[in-house]
């Protein structure tokens, strides 16, 4: 009799400490999801490097003043001293804003379209498609013979890029006196990326506008100017498409 309430009480202290120890693996584990979550969190509201994203499309609405302007302009006159091309500038213009001034990409590449942002979820970026044609307004036709073509040229969203961010940096430079020195190598291609706002005079009763709404107008402005927005356009895909800074070792 003794033996057997012996035996019942090892085993019941058997029980009492097989759900001790699954207790404890229990607390264990809650513990140590409470500390991954809490890591995995402040991981999620980490501070990225760069100026955060507006929540709209980046290339549609007001300049966003906080762009640095004023730095920028001073590359470019570094540029104009080491003798590099407007092209090369821009090429470098449009890396460091695409790769080195946000805190997301504001034009990624995937699938051969350019994924644009045009919000944000959160903190994930929203993204539209475009075709690199359809992003530039790099029309395939010589001279414009229907409105489709005239429109797709004019509402380019490249076009606010030009005047939002390198317009931020000419406005800022084209009083100084080594700016009013360059050549038109130079003003050429820079004022025709600004659009509209560059004014750009091509001769003197046409001034560049990619507003124009007279076709026959429009095909002689474009038919002009073409092999420079050409050049202006691939200079600047250069840029967008660079995983490394151009012309980094230059401008040491």
């Amino acid at each position: 009799m003794l033996l057997k309430l012996v035996e019942q009480v090892r085993s019941l202290k058997e029980q009492v400490q097989r759900m001790a120890d699954v207790m404890e693996k229990r607390e264990e584990r809650r513990e140590y999801q409470a500390a991954y979550y809490k890591k995995r969190k402040a991981g999620k509201c980490k501070q990225l490097p760069g100026l955060s994203n507006l929540d709209r499309h980046c290339l549609e609405g007001m300049r966003d003043r906080r762009l640095p302007a004023e730095a920028w302009g001073k590359v470019l006159k570094r540029f104009v001293e080491l003798d590099l091309s407007p092209y090369n500038f821009l090429s470098w213009l449009a890396w460091t804003w695409n790769k080195n001034t946000f805190q997301h990409v504001p034009i990624t590449k995937s699938g051969g379209y350019m994924h644009v942002l045009i919000g944000l979820s959160g903190d994930k970026p929203l993204r539209q498609k475009y075709t690199e044609r359809e992003l530039m307004g790099q029309v395939k036709v010589y001279q414009f013979t229907k409105k489709e073509q005239l429109e797709f040229f004019r509402e380019a969203k490249w076009w606010t890029w030009g005047f939002h961010v390198l317009g931020s940096v000419i406005f800022l430079v084209d009083e100084e006196p080594w700016f009013k020195k360059l050549g038109d190598e130079w003003v050429k291609p820079l004022r025709l990326m600004m659009g509209a706002y560059g004014c750009y005079d091509i001769r003197s009763d046409l001034t560049f506008d990619p507003n124009e709404s007279d076709m026959h107008k429009a095909s002689k402005m474009v038919g002009l100017v073409r092999p420079t927005l050409e050049m202006c356009w691939g200079a600047c895909r250069k840029g967008l498409h660079s995983s490394e800074e151009p012309f980094n070792l230059a401008l040491r």
